[in-house]
């Protein structure tokens, strides 16, 4: 694959972490842009010290919001779960795999059940027996894991970073301030009273001064899902978050603020894209008449693509290369194994060789990955789409030319969402924000440092 195509397949996925990261990025700079601009109407030295406040809460977050839920995932394996349960690096299965095993392969009565009878790797079966012997021990591993990794950055980010930047506004106030007396004043020691001393911001930077008390309570989902993709556990982290910003806020109009651009935030970066994407594929399917729906690694696969021109050519074989089973887990699992044993590890179905490629099904030494769960919901949509385009792909009179055109056509898209998606990021919600402080102050100074502006022109008067 391709650089380019490597960037296209990785930014058409609106779940994968560089999808997110480029968003929350661009999301950065112009929220930081916007923070300078709107406090600079009333004060420049106000605007300037919102826009600091934004910089540096926003790239603290991103480095333990990208970095730190992985590394503590990591070293909790490394350190504890790994030694606990004595478990072998398996290089097929990549590192801490058994690890990282998915507890909802651990019910019984699910048909992606871990059980020894299914593992036709023998290498994995002493190792499948130490999770297997003490299912609620290891459940409660993984819980430990998943807690640790959410809670930490939830608190860091939260809770602990805002009261830091909020103690570092405190000190640059009184570091300006101190500058302006002696600049006034001769005898500095004489005006030491209106002096603000920046040292009890940072001996109470855990207190509650100066703020309106506020309380959320949420219910902890705890579906494991939720912590093993990374994009849904990241979004369980924003929404800690956001309480612990809008708990830690210094009055109650800043914690409006914050759940403006903390809810908005979320709904953007983890739901926006993917309904851009719906309505992107929508639009390119009325005034293109090409369907767009399927994953841009597929459609960047000219191995995969050329074949599916020549299963369009056949009427008989195109119907019978969509043909599936029901949207039925049960159903789906049993022709996975079963397709795989027939064929010498290798898919013989168009819809689950597609599914292979796009990362939905791990096939391991010719035998579906005992220790990946398989979202079968993912692969009759998949199918579904392949139906689509292939019929698509009949009813063209060069099939070859509306494959090029739906993966530029795919590629544009890609490259709409991510614009579509930061705009209202970077712009849009920041707008909203502003706009709600127009409706509720006389000022365009921030909230949490209303105190400081209003102290500032009492004296002035």
């Amino acid at each position: 694959m391709t650089i380019v195509n490597a960037i296209f397949s990785t930014l058409g996925n609106n779940s994968s972490l560089w999808t997110i990261a480029t968003k929350d990025g661009i999301e950065t700079v112009g929220r930081t842009a916007m923070a300078y601009k709107e406090g600079s109407k009333t004060s420049k030295k106000f605007g300037k010290l919102e826009a600091r406040e934004k910089l540096i809460e926003a790239n603290a977050t991103s480095l333990i919001w990208l970095g730190g839920i992985p590394a503590l995932k990591v070293l909790f394996d490394r350190l504890y779960t790994n030694k606990k349960y004595n478990f072998s690096q398996l290089k097929d299965y990549g590192k801490d795999a058994l690890a990282k095993t998915d507890i909802r392969l651990l019910e019984e009565n699910s048909p992606q059940a871990l059980k020894l009878e299914n593992i036709k790797d023998t290498n994995l079966i002493p190792e499948v027996k130490k999770i297997l012997n003490d299912k609620k021990s290891f459940k409660a591993t993984f819980i430990k894991r998943s807690v640790i990794s959410t809670l930490i950055p939830i608190a860091l980010v939260g809770y602990i970073l805002p009261k830091t930047v909020y103690a570092f506004t405190h000190k640059m106030i009184g570091i300006q301030k101190r500058k302006e007396l002696k600049k006034a004043y001769h005898n500095q020691q004489a005006n030491k009273g209106n002096i603000i001393n920046s040292k009890p911001a940072f001996a109470t930077f855990m207190g509650k001064a100066n703020r309106t008390n506020l309380s959320f309570h949420g219910k902890l989902e705890s579906l494991s899902k939720y912590f093993t993709h990374p994009d849904k556990n990241m979004m369980m982290v924003d929404g800690g978050i956001w309480a612990g910003r809008a708990g830690s806020s210094r009055n109650f109009l800043e914690a409006c603020e914050r759940t403006i651009n903390e809810l908005g935030y979320i709904f953007l970066l983890y739901c926006g894209g993917k309904y851009v994407a719906k309505g992107l594929e929508a639009l390119t399917k009325k005034l293109g008449k090409v369907p767009t729906a399927l994953d841009a690694k597929i459609l960047q696969n000219k191995e995969f693509t050329d074949n599916l021109v020549k299963i369009a050519k056949d009427s008989d074989l195109s119907k019978k290369a969509v043909e599936f089973v029901e949207n039925n887990e049960n159903a789906i699992i049993d022709l996975i194994d079963k397709d795989l044993a027939k064929n010498g590890g290798k898919f013989s179905n168009l819809t689950l060789q597609a599914a292979q490629q796009t990362g939905i099904i791990d096939v391991v030494k010719g035998a579906r990955n005992p220790l990946k769960y398989i979202e079968t919901k993912d692969i009759s949509l998949l199918n579904k789409n392949l139906k689509e385009f292939i019929e698509a792909l009949k009813n063209s009179a060069n099939p070859e030319k509306l494959i090029n055109k739906a993966k530029n056509m795919k590629r544009a898209s890609i490259l709409a969402n991510v614009a579509i998606c930061s705009f209202a990021l970077a712009y849009l919600l920041p707008k909203a924000q502003y706009t709600f402080r127009h409706m509720v102050s006389d000022h365009t100074i921030a909230p949490g440092l209303t105190k400081y502006y209003e102290e500032e022109q009492s004296k002035k008067a």
